[in-house]
């Protein structure tokens, strides 16, 4: 009986909440990347990880959608892509996406690169949407290429895109609340039980 009980009060804890994210809009792009063979993640200043090919918008939506229309190039300060500073620095259609913090992971074979924007532009202000202000990020998987033959620099096709949404603050129920709340009562149900079989008189000597 205190196993079951265990197992409940552990699945209970399990239950966790999460905001929601609003979307606000979202730029996806396709063009090429070139991956420096010369690049070390032990000495990640001396060479970019790469550089980017021309990038064109395939498909706008949200905020983008009045300014950034399908075909519109992505104008770079630099092709390269950093790991350490100067982080990219891009814009399109009036807005400008400036690289805070980039990360690079995953796989040899396909690098998934994610990097945090400070967006502006077009009169987009993060702090119009409270309490934590609006975000963004873009994040594109690099082509893929063979560890042990990696002794030249390789080009091929990616896809970009770039996101800025926003936590409105607000934990969806999704079942939880009723799921937590008959978790307890079936806690006191068995809890009660125990103190029952406890109090009994033993039926043999």
């Amino acid at each position: 009986m205190k196993t079951k009980i265990a197992l409940i009060i552990a699945l209970a804890c399990t239950c966790s909440a999460r905001a929601t994210v609003i979307e606000l809009g979202q730029i996806d792009l396709i063009g090429t990347f070139t991956l420096n063979h010369l690049y070390n993640f032990n000495n990640q200043g001396a060479a970019p990880f790469g550089w980017f090919g021309n990038m064109t918008a395939q498909s706008v939506s949200g905020i983008f959608a009045p300014h950034v229309t399908v075909g519109d190039y992505l104008s770079m300060n630099s092709t390269a892509l950093n790991t350490v500073q100067p982080f990219p620095l891009w814009s399109v259609g009036g807005y400008t996406f400036a690289t805070t913090f980039l990360l690079i992971t995953g796989p040899d074979s396909r690098r998934f690169c994610f990097g945090i924007v400070d967006l502006s532009g077009n009169g987009f202000d993060p702090n119009d949407y409270p309490p934590y202000g609006a975000y963004s990020h873009w994040e594109v998987i690099a082509p893929p290429y063979d560890i042990s033959h990696f002794d030249h620099d390789i080009m091929g096709p990616i896809n970009l895109s770039i996101f800025v949404g926003y936590d409105n603050g607000h934990v969806p129920d999704g079942g939880n609340t009723l799921l937590l709340l008959g978790l307890g009562a079936v806690c006191v149900l068995l809890f009660g039980t125990m103190l029952k079989n406890k109090a009994k008189p033993d039926a043999y000597p």
